[in-house]
Order: C-alpha cells, then sequence, then structure tokens
C-alpha cells in the first residue's frame, strides 16, 4: 500500500481513484449489473447495527446519517454508500435514511470487494472512500468543541458549500433541508433551534425568504 502511494502525490489518488472512476469501472469494464432502487423520503437505506452486504450508489438525492437517532452528517448524489465497511467488519455504524425521493444502484459488496482486491491499485479507491468517512466523523466531533451560533453558523455553512445553490445575495439549501432536520443536525431541541434561527435572522446571516420552509444563507458568510 505505502509502495503504491508513492507513486502518485494526493491530486493524483483524488482524480484518479474517485467515486466516478469507481462507479465507471464497474459499470463499463467489469459490467456489474446493480439494481436500479428508488426510496421514499424517510425510508431507511441501511439500518445501524445491522451486517451490511451491500453497497448503494447515489445517482439522484440526499441521504442523512444518524447514529442513536441523531443526525451527524449528509451525502449527495455521485457517492457510494456500504464500502465504509470494508475493513473485515461488515456491521453498519450508523443509520442511513433518505431525506427525499432518492434514485440509488444496489450493488453486492462481495462482488465490488473481488474486483477491488484483484486490482494492483484496488485499494486507493478504499483509501479515498476510508478518508471521505474519517473527514466526516472528524467534521463532527470538530463541530461538537464549537459553541452557541457559532457551531450553528459553521454546520450551515459547510452545507451551503456542500448542498446550496447560489440566488442572488443567499446561497439556498434544498428544501429536503427543512427546520427540523437542521435543528436536529445542531444537536438541539426544537425549541431552542427555533430560537437560535431567529437570532441568526436577526444578525443577517440567515436571509428572509418567500418561502417558509427555505434556509437561505447570506453568500457573505460563506
Amino acid at each position: 500500500m505505502k509502495g503504491l502511494m508513492e507513486l502518485y502525490n494526493r491530486e493524483e489518488i483524488e482524480r484518479l481513484f474517485s467515486e466516478s472512476r469507481l462507479i465507471s469501472l464497474l459499470m463499463n469494464k467489469y459490467q456489474l449489473t446493480p439494481i436500479e432502487k428508488t426510496m421514499n423520503k424517510n425510508q431507511v437505506l441501511v439500518e445501524e447495527g445491522e451486517e451490511n452486504e451491500q453497497v448503494y450508489f447515489i445517482k439522484r438525492g440526499i441521504v442523512a446519517f444518524t447514529q442513536d437517532e441523531n443526525i451527524f452528517g449528509f451525502e449527495k448524489e455521485g457517492h457510494f454508500l456500504g464500502l465504509e465497511t470494508f475493513l473485515f467488519n461488515d456491521i453498519q455504524p450508523y443509520t442511513i435514511v433518505a431525506m427525499e425521493k432518492v434514485e440509488v444502484l444496489l450493488f453486492v459488496k462481495e462482488e465490488i470487494m473481488d474486483i477491488l482486491m484483484g486490482l494492483q491499485e484496488g485499494w486507493l479507491y478504499l483509501y479515498l472512500l476510508n478518508q471521505a468517512e474519517q473527514k466526516r466523523v472528524q467534521k463532527s466531533c470538530l463541530h461538537l468543541h464549537l459553541k452557541g451560533s457559532n457551531r450553528s453558523k459553521k454546520m450551515l455553512i459547510d452545507l451551503a458549500k456542500n448542498f446550496g445553490q447560489l440566488d442572488g445575495e443567499a446561497i439556498v439549501l434544498p428544501s429536503c433541508f427543512s427546520k427540523k432536520t437542521v435543528i436536529s443536525y445542531f444537536g438541539l431541541s426544537f425549541n431552542t433551534g427555533k430560537t437560535l434561527l431567529e437570532k441568526l435572522q436577526r444578525e443577517g446571516f440567515l436571509l428572509q425568504s418567500n418561502k417558509a420552509k427555505q434556509f437561505r444563507i447570506n453568500k457573505d458568510y460563506c
């Protein structure tokens, strides 16, 4: 593994062994035939604590990661779910739930692993997936060390950068990011979170919206 890593710099690894390259490899070169599946809003893809022998690739939509019913992260189209448990541990560490209608490709994990283990550079795909997983956990831990409105602002800025779309002076989050979902992501009670969001509006961090459920984050903060 170390020898392979020395052949590439970080930018080359991220470009050559990206998830878009991996899905192309599986579908085109090895001609795997995944099951196409549509998941409805709030439908669970994978349950925390269960054995997970499947791998999902998100074609469209956004999912949330929850642990002990608390939301700690999100993912969108173009990403794999399920390969983060590849190190001889098929027990799912958290629940993955659809935040809206989600279209996925469903693979058998063993088939993907057989292909990757047969490639000299197969570990590099898994390395990047593992790095992404570690970053998700680290980001969640960093958020916990921030306090009050600073934590909420940082979390909203991250959501804006990863999921938002520019609309005038604001970056708008998709409608699936409801007030209840965002407050749960903050780790606050609904009443406390509602008060905090009102404070962020008064400060100009959150901008007014004609749509009651829409988050509009002032682009000057992002």
